[in-house]
């Protein structure tokens, strides 16, 4: 998938949004005019060049002459720039005053966009009809463009076309020059669905004029259309490289990638920016900070009361919680500036897929196609959201319609793409699920996930008394980027493994990934029953803090536990109020930040399981299948607003913070984990240690422990200092001490992994046996150390601790030889006929450097099994490649005479 700049290509957007901080002074300060003997309207240029927007404006203003008209465009774009729209009006309408818009069109173009900018449609119609059809030669390029793209929005959009094409057949009969009439033509092509040819005049209009940031910035906007991120944020930080304070770009930059900064600077240089306005509120939205939001779109409605976004994020708002009058307040009002609107339909559309009501979403994206059968993205919209249905096929067709009719749609292109990859996939079904794998997922994973999947749905089902609609479907991707794309259309979504829609789920195959994968499965399907119980309504915090909860519950050693973060969450004033903890998935800015959010959800769910019983959990899940305010669902389960049930849990958490009663010095990083909590905690304080193994560090953590008897960290740290240096017995007492602090610790290395390979370098065989074990409650990740344990089981003719330490083992990583050849041996120890061809078949598929031991391996199974035409078609494989085998020959014979 190709980045470009000359082409459309792969798009990928983040959005993670955050409280806006208040800045300084310093970013609104302005730098103050410079005579340098050059024209006013050239000094009023460079100033808004370099966003000395005020001092531009008084410069502008003593402009005379041949110079005063252009001089007045620049002034009124100066005002709109500090978000002082009237007197951007205000200043065109002084200089015309009543005369022929024709007389004047430059300045009653600006004047047009500046009354469409505050949302007065109609005036601006009027403005660039008197000026457009009076001469419709002589009218400048920017009028036509900007006259065309009005009468699209005002629901005209045959009108439009021929405003559009003019504008277009002038640069094609060369009478275009100007970079800016240049950008405008390809904005012509844009709205026209010519993205290619808008896509080269953009980059010309550049080339022209490296400075147009205009340009810039619309060509940052298709490429944003168009999901491609890379080349959008490119195209804005271009503009910002000429410009730090073009509110377009910064506004730009914070949708694209979610830039914090760039929102919180362009609201503070323009506070009534509606882009940046709206783009605020998107955020506080998904946070669930709806009041918040509400505050900022209201606010952008009282400068422009026709912004489409802004409208659509209401209306979808409205929508989602039921709201109907209002919506179709909403709606009418868009209906009576902007009739039959096909984006708006399809902002809604959108909003419900990402609240995850796909249903509704679908029916949205019908509509807009209903409204406009050429309005493409919302043919993407609909395909997206059928997939994540399940229904398929139908989901592919509309994605091929939108993908033939905009190729650059990268989400399309890339959903199409992961069809072609599902193509190549195997099918396996059992009574409750189908699932899509590779041909090597099937052959090995799929003996392991079918039982487990059975397992979740008899365990899951009955414990929450909900059968989900099914068969649930779950794909399952060899490779990452069709993992993501599959589940959001883009090649990148972080750390996720796993992602449940409510009746379809994607995994990233257990071949790619360093993580249980069993533990994911297993959550996920938690997310099936509550997203389906709810109707897709459940908040994020409550589905996830639910899945975690359910890890511990299906394994004692499954689950998160992150001691130390909690610790160090309280102490900071980190813990988020239960009301915004839907923040803590949207606004987190690190892996470290987002597997915190998950771990504070799951100890809400805990709390309530603890202080109020499993029953009432049940009965809070079903309170989010009704359209109510989340107070009064807490208050009719707990009998209590979310407030007091807040400072509840959180005198809870002091509790558990007490029982841990471990030291967490500032200077120590948290762990960092990937899959966001399923893989590996990396300690990098005590990775640290290994790495710089000196006499300072031993020092410093002898003082640290001398401070603080109880720090963690520092036992650990001084512990594994000392197990370099050999000096194992004084390490062995760090290292216990620091287990004893804390016994539930996850992360890597821990105290039992050390003191485990202390004992191995004494030659304790028992005693490393035993730290291993102590390990294994709380790391499940870990599986040289399951193999370590289910050799020395089998060794000992323990069967059961032999199977119990495989599967763990299998639960980390099936497609390595050595667990399936000890779970053979295991199965031959209990004459288990049956399971030994299952592990044969695996390594039959494993094994390449000795395909001949292997099949007959199976054969011999096969025949062991009462299998004898399998175990036939085997051996012969076998012996065509080594015909004088004398193993393979005597299976052969044993084959043939219990056939007969």
């Amino acid at each position: 998938m190709n980045t470009l700049r000359t082409r459309l290509g792969t798009l990928a957007r983040t959005t993670t949004l955050a409280l806006l901080l208040p800045l300084g002074n310093a970013a609104l300060a302005q730098d103050p005019p410079i005579d340098t003997g050059e024209s006013p309207l050239f000094r009023g240029e460079q100033l808004y060049q370099s966003g000395s927007f005020v001092a531009a404006i008084d410069v502008f203003k003593t402009a005379d002459g041949l110079d005063r008209n252009e001089a007045i465009v620049g002034a009124s774009r100066s005002y709109a720039m500090l978000g002082r729209y009237e007197e951007a009006i205000a200043i065109c309408e002084e200089l015309i005053d009543g005369g022929d818009y024709a007389d004047f069109p430059l300045v009653s173009t600006q004047l047009a966009e500046m009354k469409r900018e505050v949302g007065r449609s109609a005036e601006a119609v009027a403005i660039l009809a008197a000026l457009v059809d009076s001469d419709p030669q002589g009218a400048p390029v920017r009028a036509l463009v900007q006259y065309g793209t009005l009468l699209q929005f005002v629901g005209q959009k045959a009108r439009a076309a021929g405003y559009l094409e003019g504008a277009i057949q002038r640069y094609n009969d060369g009478l275009v020059f100007a970079s800016e009439d240049v950008a405008m033509v390809a904005l012509a092509s844009w709205k026209l669905d010519r993205f290619h040819e808008a896509n080269s005049l953009f980059n010309e209009a550049i080339r022209a004029n490296p400075n147009n940031l205009e340009a810039q910035v619309l060509w940052g906007d298709l490429f944003l259309e168009k999901y491609n991120a890379a080349d959008a944020e490119q195209s804005y930080r271009d503009a910002l490289e000429i410009n730090n304070r073009y509110i377009p770009a910064l506004v730009g930059v914070a949708r694209a990638v979610g830039d914090q900064r760039s929102l919180q600077r362009a609201m503070a240089l323009n506070p009534n920016s509606v882009m940046a306005l709206q783009t605020y509120a998107t955020g506080m939205m998904r946070s669930n900070r709806k009041d918040e939001a509400r505050s900022a779109l209201e606010q952008a409605l009282e400068i422009n009361p026709e912004s489409l976004p802004v409208l659509s994020t209401l209306a979808a708002d409205a929508k989602l919680m039921e709201r109907e009058d209002e919506y179709q307040e909403l709606l009418e009002r868009v209906e009576s500036f902007s009739p039959g609107n096909p984006e708006f339909l399809s902002n809604i559309a959108d909003a419900f897929g990402n609240a995850y009501r796909f249903r509704e979403a679908v029916e949205f994206a019908r509509a807009a196609i209903d409204s406009d059968p050429t309005f493409w993205p919302a043919y993407t919209l609909l395909g997206t959201n059928l997939v994540r249905l399940g229904e398929e096929d139908e989901g592919k067709a509309n994605l091929e319609i939108g993908f033939e009719n905009d190729p650059f749609n990268v989400m399309a292109s890339n959903m199409l793409k992961v069809f072609d990859t599902l193509a190549t996939y195997e099918t396996r079904e059992t009574e409750h699920f189908k699932v899509h794998l590779s041909e090597n997922d099937a052959d090995i994973l799929w003996p392991y996930m079918r039982p487990l999947l059975e397992e979740a749905w008899d365990t899951l089902t009955v414990k929450y008394g909900f059968v989900p609609e099914g068969p649930v479907l779950i794909e399952v991707f060899e490779n990452s980027e069709d993992f993501a794309v599959r589940s959001v259309g883009l090649p990148d979504i972080g750390p996720l493994v796993g992602i449940c829609f409510g009746k379809v789920i994607t995994l990233i195959s257990p071949d790619t990934l360093s993580a249980n994968w069993q533990e994911i499965a297993w959550h996920e399907f938690m997310h099936v029953i509550t997203l389906q119980m709810t109707k897709n309504r459940m908040p994020r915090w409550l589905s996830e803090g639910i899945s975690v909860w359910e890890e511990s519950q299906g394994r004692p050693y499954w689950g998160r536990r992150q001691g130390l973060d909690l610790v160090r969450a309280v102490e900071d004033n980190k813990l988020l109020p239960v009301a915004n903890l839907n923040a803590g998935f949207t606004g987190a800015q690190s892996s470290a930040d987002l597997g915190f959010a998950y771990f504070q959800s799951y100890l809400v769910v805990d709390y309530i399981t603890d202080e109020y019983g499993f029953d009432k959990l049940v009965e809070l899940v079903k309170q989010y299948a009704e359209i109510k305010e989340e107070d009064a669902m807490f208050r009719d389960v707990f009998a209590q607003d979310l407030d007091d049930f807040n400072d509840g849990f959180v005198d809870w958490i002091v509790g558990r913070v007490e029982e841990i009663n471990v030291y967490v010095d500032d200077e120590d990083q948290p762990d960092e984990g990937e899959g966001h909590g399923h893989g590996i905690r990396e300690n990098s304080s005590a990775i640290l240690a290994e790495l710089y193994n000196n006499m300072s560090l031993e020092q410093h953590m002898r003082a640290r422990i001398e401070e603080q008897p109880r720090d963690f960290q520092a036992h650990l740290q001084l512990g594994i200092v000392l197990f370099k240096e050999e000096k194992f017995d004084e390490a062995k007492l760090h290292l216990q001490h620091a287990h004893d602090i804390l016994p539930s610790y996850t992360g890597y290395p821990s105290p039992p992994l050390v003191l485990s390979q202390i004992y191995e370098r004494e030659g304790n065989r028992e005693a490393q046996l035993e730290q291993l074990r102590i390990l294994l409650q709380n790391q499940q990740h870990d599986y040289s150390s399951a193999m370590i344990l289910a050799e020395a089981a089998i060794e000992n003719g323990d069967v059961e601790q032999t199977d119990y330490y495989l599967n763990r083992a299998l639960q980390i990583d099936p497609y390595r030889m050595d667990v399936h050849q000890l779970k053979a041996r295991y199965a031959d120890l209990i004459d288990d006929t049956s399971l030994a061809v299952t592990e044969y078949e695996v390594l039959a598929k494993l094994d390449i450097t000795d395909p001949v031991e292997a099949q007959t391996n199976l054969a011999e199974a096969y025949l062991n099994n009462g299998q004898q035409d399998q175990a036939r078609r085997n051996i012969l494989n076998a012996l065509e490649i080594a015909p004088s085998y004398r193993r393979a020959q005597q299976i052969l014979l044993q084959a043939v005479d219990a056939t007969n």
